[in-house]
Formats: structure tokens, sequence, C-alpha cells
């Protein structure tokens, strides 16, 4: 089905180069044909199996060393899983050498996993936490000097997996302090990200990110002084931070920054929806002077960056306003909330659907599927949302359940034709 999709795809966007002059018609034949070819949608299957069977072995030595083996001697213990992962990180230059390298990194994956249950038997031996950070941040640093090293991108995964797990058993033992140095692990990993230009990895570094924040919310929250509203405001402005950036430094890596950008839009959107549906109360704005200070400094990171994104062409001035319109929403909402918590369901509400449509126009304008179907989503969210908040009180449950079908159904329709002509404009039009 995906292989389908793609064959699609790419016939349609052939035509347009074509039409471009970017591609000749001998050479698109040439590319259509070399992507319809049966081996093409498998060569990766023999990498992706060995990728798996590396992660299963890992699994399995784990749980080898869990069970608690009386019958072997420390030493012996110590010995067999080091010459076992040294093992396999000889198979993997081996391998390497032979050319097969999808291979070698399954060897390399078998081998880290070796080395985080050495770790877990030192642990077992010597009566240690399992849980305690520092052999979780070993395992860490192993995985993210291999990928340095090889470089590995299985081992990038691993070693950005294990950051969070790092994190999380950290948080777990101190739960009033927020744990700071993940950030390095975290700019390691993104630094390695970047090298590599391995989109996948980019993914999980940004949702590392943002994890990271979520699960230490209540500690920044307690330690700096933050409110809540505030906290959330904050990542608000990181994530629209985030978007601009993306937009700033397009020119270096299209692919990266378009992933950047889209998680930017996502979140941005998600928690201004949110804050509307918990308008608070007169608590929400107080905190130490800590929560103004850094607002203030976000939305002067924010200006800076606009400028640049509208300078270097990243961004249209026009649709400047629509990013600075979300930042303003944030902003204001804790005096909003506290001059008057019943308007701020019904004023955010008709701000996110102007939004969504704006984030619509700006998607088209910049040839962003992402943008013009999360504009859809968004705006299909609200109405949504508004029509349970409004309907539901006013009818009785029978007809409330068979005019919300019609309308969802009709608004359903509707909605998917002008995405789709939207879509195939802006991919027609590019930055038109």
């Amino acid at each position: 089905m995906w292989q389908r999709a793609y064959l699609h795809r790419l016939k349609r966007d052939l035509d347009l180069w074509i039409e471009r002059g970017w591609v000749t018609a001998a050479n698109a034949d040439a590319i259509l044909l070399s992507a319809s070819e049966p081996g093409a949608s498998t060569r990766r299957m023999p990498a992706m199996l060995a990728i798996l069977g590396a992660v299963l072995i890992g699994f399995a030595v784990m749980s080898f060393v869990a069970a608690n083996w009386q019958d072997i001697s420390k030493l012996t213990k110590l010995i067999l899983i080091f010459a076992a992962m040294w093992t396999a990180y000889g198979a993997a230059f081996a391998l390497e050498k032979r050319g097969h390298t999808n291979f070698a990194q399954a060897a390399v994956l078998i081998g880290l996993g070796l080395f985080g249950g050495g770790i877990m038997l030192i642990a077992q031996i010597y009566h240690i936490v399992t849980d305690d950070p520092g052999g979780v941040l070993a395992w860490c640093i192993a995985a993210l000097a291999t990928a340095w090293l090889l470089p590995s991108r299985p081992a990038l995964a691993l070693g950005i997996l294990l950051a969070v797990v790092w994190s999380w058993f950290a948080l777990e033992m101190n739960d009033s302090t927020p744990h700071w140095t993940f950030w390095l692990a975290w700019g390691a990993a993104a630094a390695l990200a970047l090298r590599l230009s391995w989109t996948p990895a980019f993914h999980l570094v940004l949702i590392a990110g943002f994890l990271w924040q979520a699960i230490n919310g209540d500690a920044i929250i307690d330690a700096i002084g933050f409110s809540p509203a505030q906290f959330t405001i904050l990542v608000i402005m990181g994530a629209l931070t985030l978007w601009l950036a993306a937009l700033v430094f397009s020119g270096r890596s299209a692919r990266l920054a378009a992933v950047a950008e889209a998680y930017g839009i996502a979140v941005a959107f998600a928690l201004v929806g949110i804050l509307q549906t918990d308008p608070g109360s007169g608590e929400q704005a107080a905190s130490s002077v800590a929560g103004p200070l850094f607002i203030a400094a976000g939305i002067a990171v924010l200006g800076v960056l606009g400028g640049l994104a509208v300078m270097r062409g990243g961004l249209p001035a026009r649709h400047l306003a629509g990013i600075a319109t979300l930042a303003a929403l944030a902003v204001a909402y804790p005096f909003i909330s506290d001059a008057n918590g019943a308007l701020v369901p019904w004023a955010y509400a008709a701000a996110i659907l102007a939004l969504a449509a704006w984030l619509v126009s700006y998607g088209a304008a910049r040839g962003s599927r992402f943008a013009v179907n999360f504009g859809f989503v968004a705006f299909a969210a609200e109405v949504l949302w508004l029509y349970f908040e409004t309907l539901g009180s006013l009818l009785d449950t029978a007809l409330f359940f068979a005019l919300g079908g019609v309308l969802l159904i009709v608004g359903s329709l509707v909605l998917e034709r002008m995405r789709r002509r939207i879509v195939r404009t802006a991919a027609e039009g590019g930055d038109a």
C-alpha cells in the first residue's frame, strides 16, 4: 500500500518536474522504473530483520542477567558477558571490512546490549540498585560514543532512548530538582543527528526534548517558582522558537528543518488549545519574578528569530503576524484568566479558528503539506470542541446526535475537498 502511494506521488512529481525542465522525460522514466523494481521495497528487509534480531538478543542477555544464576561464580559471569561483548564488536569490525554495513550495525547494537547487560550484572553482583542513574548514564555515553566513532545510527537511537531513561531514573531518586544535566546528553545526541543527517534520529531528539519537559514539569515549577500557566507558556514559546529557528536555518538542511517546523507547529497549537479548555483562576499569575523574566527573554528571542526569518526570506512578513498571534495568546492567558476566566474558552476558540485558517494559507504559501493538513485538523478539532460545548447543552440527546452526525459528515466532505485542492495547489505552485 505504501509503495503504491509513493509511486503515485512520485509520478505526479516527475510530471511537474518535466514541465519545469528539471528532469528530462527519459530520466523520469528511468527513475520511475527503478522505484518500481520488485526489490526496491524489500532491499532493506534483511537489514531490518538483523536490527530486530540484535534487539531480541539484547533483551535475552538482560533477561539472562536478571535471572539470579547462582551456580556460576562472579568472575565467570563477568568473563562471559564481556567476552560476548567484545566478540560482537569484533564481528562488527569483520562485517564492516567485508562490506556488510547493515549487519555490522546489528552487531554493534548487540555489543551495546551486552554492555548494558554487563552493567546490570555488576549491579547485581555488588548489590547496587538496578535503577541507579549512574549505570544508565554509562550505557548512554557508550552508545553515543559508539555512534560518533563508527558512526552508527542504531547506536544513536539507543543513546537517545537511554538519555530519557537516565533522566527518568534521576528524577525518581530526587523529584524536587529538575534533571538539568539531561541536556548535555541531549545536545550530544542532537549534534550526532545533524552530523549523520538522519531524519529518524532527529525525530527522536525532538520527542526526547519535549518529553523531558513533560516529565520534569512539576519539578521545574517547584524549583524555579513558575505557575503552571507560566510553565505552559514557556513550553509554547519554546515550540515557537523551534518553528522560527527551522525557518532561519532551512537553507542548511531543508529536510531536517521541515521536521523541526512540524513539531513546533503541532506543540504550539496543541498547548494553546489546552489553555483554552482550562480557564483557571486568580492563582494562575501568582509566582515569583522568575516567570515574567523568562517570558520576557522568550519574547526577545522570538523577536530576533522572527526578524532573521523574514530577512533571509524563510518567512513572508505577512505570515510572521500569525506566529506572533500565537505567542500573544500564550502570554496574555494568565491576565485574561485572572480578569474574566469565563471569557477564555470563547475568545481563544475564535482565535484558534482564525489561526487554523491562517496555517492553511501559510502551508500553501510555503508548499508545506504538513502545515496545510494540520491547519485543517486544528480547525476541525476546534469546531468539534465548540459543537460539544454548546449544542450538547441546548438540544435533547436524539436531536443532538442526529444533527451532529449530519454536520460531521457534511463538514468532513467539505474539508477534505478543500484540503486536497489546497495541497495540490501548494505542490504545483511551490512558494507561490
